[in-house]
């Protein structure tokens, strides 16, 4: 019994230290992804806080809800997930994901479970304080990380902060958000009684420091939610005076007028005000993710089929339905490649996966929000702690409409509308549901029932969760460690673990892939045909096949997993196996189905189509490559040696050109063009084309040689012979160079191949 008398101390202190860590916790480590962290704190502290709530509840026997049209509302969204699950096909990465997204079943009903417990425990003024105060040393924390980042960017954290974008919070957006909102909570509190002395001092040095760390951030709609947030406490003030002008305290209201103004000038002047700062404060970060337009014309294409409407194409399977109706424009772009977990916003994503189901919890949601906004606004009594809250939820909550906010904001805005709840319920503004968990009468047998069958599935679901975490970080290692040394075998090891965790990990399976085929290289390039090699060998293989065909067995739908596979197999059908071309076709095949707006499974098929010499099949392939992507660079440079060997060199020269347009950095690419050129016997273009070649990769020795014999035909003999000696260089064994360089160094004629 005494066990279970902790159990609310226990329930208590999950959502304090929710208030307190989730801002700035992180695991120092570069294969553990700051949202991986902020994933797996979340997971397990509300879960433990959870049960410790189901304990403490049975204990007192009594079970209390707030009855909160916020808190109904928000139960809608996790009910939405589950029943578009289930209506979809139950799908693993449906409902627990696979450690990269939070748009799961399980996700959402862990966000519910924080906000209702929020709302449940902190029912005081003075539990409301100590946990605003939580949240206050967790922004300081946050404040103080990236400012020694900023100062030293050598001090990665562990490498967690690699570049100077980069936040313990999520993303550099991410931190901007955060701090406009530490800036609005923690500026109205300093203006209050509810902060007295040092922690009056701390709430004004947070609200400082992030305006001012916002100025080197200087995202426009970062800007404009302060702006936003500004103005709607000015109202507040304004209204809390009885709607008097007369009575309107300026003095108080200043700090709003301050930050309105400056807000708006910088969302106008922002760039002009960052290009001033010093060279280590100009930092600029890339954001991409799909448009307002193309996140629609994904959805138009999942909802012409009558099904989906109601329930979308199922919770996080936003990327699968990118793959498949992505408008071919994007291929235009340099983030042609690039997986899409979500669209434009999380809210809109949520209309994608989950249908009008979805978008009628969210819509709920939003409802409930306006209507306490209008409450707030309209009534005069309406104190501080409500105007901070209401127009957090309703800050953060936007930006779900217009941002894919990363774990640290979803489980705050959530954490927010609990407290929100908890306050309305302070100050008796709603009432609360009883009920007494028992085994004396049936409802009490009900909820008894409830109450244990929702705690089960509840650990059940986070346990899972945990694992793909897990497992998913394992399969990061593996690629920190193949970068850090080159070591394929070493990687493996983690893959190892990362399957033996979760077997059901796709991504750790493709991996193994992968990395097996680097294995392989490295044993055949080392041309030991002892035993133990060839036994190495053997095993490698069957473990790279053995990965290939359990990552499509367990994601099918995903065309990365087959173009592993048909890669695996494309390099045994170039080595003679028997069955390996088919085999590797038709995974292609599956790979052109799950993604039709990819180039990459033609370009497969054709490499295969090249490999036995049918250039008439390769040259379709690649057409249909381009018809897909019409920038796809290999796609030309393949056809322009396709072409050059037909003895098309005016085509093949076309295709060349299209090359070094789509990718001028590429050397291979100048390269190719130049000895198409010099084949049409155009010398001085086809040496400029070298010299690029040269400049880009000073020891490209082909590109060198080439260039020189260009100088020759074009009557600039002491050039050739100047570059020649460069090629003689890197080459000191080529007895034909040699021979070359001498009968150039004593001006005798190259004789007829050379003219």
């Amino acid at each position: 019994m005494q066990y279970l008398a902790h159990a609310e101390i226990v329930a208590r202190w999950s959502v304090y230290l929710l208030f307190l860590l989730v801002p700035f916790f992180f695991v120092p480590l570069p294969w553990v992804s700051v949202a991986q962290s902020k994933l797996l704190l979340a997971v397990v502290v509300i879960t433990v806080g959870f049960l410790a709530w189901i304990v403490s509840s049975f204990n007192a026997s009594q079970l209390r809800f707030p009855k909160s049209p916020l808190l109904l509302a928000s139960a809608l969204i996790p009910a939405a997930y589950l029943i578009s699950a289930l209506a979809t096909g139950a799908s693993w990465e449906s409902f627990a994901g696979d450690g990269r997204g939070q748009d799961t079943v399980i996700g959402f009903v862990l966000l519910y479970i924080a906000s209702l417990m929020s709302a449940a425990i902190l029912r005081s003024s003075n539990l409301l304080l100590f946990a605003f105060r939580l949240l206050l040393t967790g922004a300081l924390a946050v404040i103080t990380v990236q400012i020694v980042h900023l100062a030293i960017p050598s001090f990665t954290f562990g490498g967690v902060l690699t570049t100077p974008a980069t936040s313990i919070v999520g993303s550099w957006h991410d931190l901007g958000i955060f701090l406009v909102l530490v800036v609005f909570i923690f500026l109205t509190l300093s203006r209050t009684t509810l902060l007295e002395g040092y922690w009056n001092l701390a709430a004004i040095t947070a609200a400082f420091l992030g305006l001012l760390l916002l100025i080197v951030i200087n995202f426009s709609d970062v800007w404009l939610g302060l702006f936003g947030l500004s103005v709607f406490y000015l109202l507040f003030l304004y209204r809390t005076h009885s709607g008097s002008i007369t009575s309107f305290d300026v003095r108080h209201a200043a700090p709003w007028l301050a930050c309105a103004i400056v807000s708006l000038g910088m969302y106008f002047g922002g760039n002009a005000v960052q290009a001033i700062l010093p060279v280590p404060l100009q930092v600029v970060q890339i954001e991409v993710r799909p448009s307002w337009a193309g996140t629609f014309a994904v959805g138009r294409e999942v909802f012409a089929e009558p099904s989906r409407i109601f329930f979308g194409s199922g919770p996080n399977t936003f990327l699968r339905q990118w793959d498949v109706y992505k408008p071919l424009s994007v291929n235009k772009t340099e983030f042609w490649n690039t997986d899409f977990y979500y669209g434009v916003g999380f809210i809109p994503t949520s209309f994608v996966t989950t249908g009008i189901l979805g978008l009628l919890a969210w819509g709920a949601v939003c409802g409930a929000l306006l209507w306490g906004l209008y409450r707030t606004l309209r009534d005069p009594a309406s104190g501080a702690i409500r105007a901070i809250l209401m127009g957090s939820a309703v800050f953060l909550t936007g930006f779900h409409i217009l941002y894919v906010p990363g774990p640290t904001l979803s489980l705050l805005t959530f954490l927010v509308f609990g407290v929100l709840v908890a306050e309305e319920f302070s100050r008796g503004m709603i009432r609360e549901w009883v009920v007494s968990p028992s085994w004396e009468s049936w409802k009490g047998r009900i909820c008894s029932a409830a109450l244990i069958v929702s705690g089960l599935m509840v650990f059940a679901g986070s346990t899972q969760t945990v694992r793909a975490l897990i497992s998913d970080a394992f399969v990061s290692r593996a690629v920190v460690e193949y970068n850090l040394t080159q070591d394929a075998a070493k990687a493996s090891h983690s893959i190892v673990w990362a399957v033996g965790i979760l077997p059901g990990n796709d991504r750790a399976h493709r991996a193994g892939v992968e990395l097996g085929l680097l294995q392989l290289s490295k044993l055949l390039s080392a041309s030991d045909e002892s035993e133990t090699t060839r036994a190495l060998l053997q095993a490698t293989l069957a473990s790279a096949i053995a990965h290939g065909l359990a990552a499509v067995s367990i994601e099918s739908g995903n065309y990365q997993n087959w173009l592993a596979l048909a890669r695996l197999y494309g390099e045994l059908a170039g080595a003679g196996v028997e069955g390996a071309e088919e085999r590797a076709r038709d995974a292609y095949v599956a790979a052109r189905e799950s993604s039709p707006t990819t180039p990459l499974p033609y370009l497969g098929e054709a490499q295969l189509d090249l490999i036995k010499g049918d250039d008439v099949a390769a040259r379709k392939n690649l057409e249909a490559a381009l018809a897909v992507k019409l920038n796809f660079a290999p796609a030309h440079f393949l056809l322009s040696q396709i072409h050059a060997r037909a003895g098309s060199l005016e085509k093949a020269r076309e295709y060349g050109g299209a090359v070094v347009e789509i990718a001028p950095q590429d050397p291979l690419g100048w390269y190719n063009l130049g000895t198409i050129l010099y084949a049409q016997k155009d010398y001085q273009d086809a040496a400029l084309s070298f010299e690029r070649a040269a400049a880009l990769q000073n020891d490209y020795a082909n590109a060198l040689f080439l260039l020189g014999l260009s100088y020759y035909q074009l009557e600039r003999k002491d050039d050739a012979l100047k570059v020649l000696r460069i090629v003689l260089a890197l080459n000191p064994e080529d007895a034909a160079l040699v021979d070359l360089v001498e009968k150039m160094e004593a001006g005798k004629d190259l004789g007829p191949s050379f003219r």
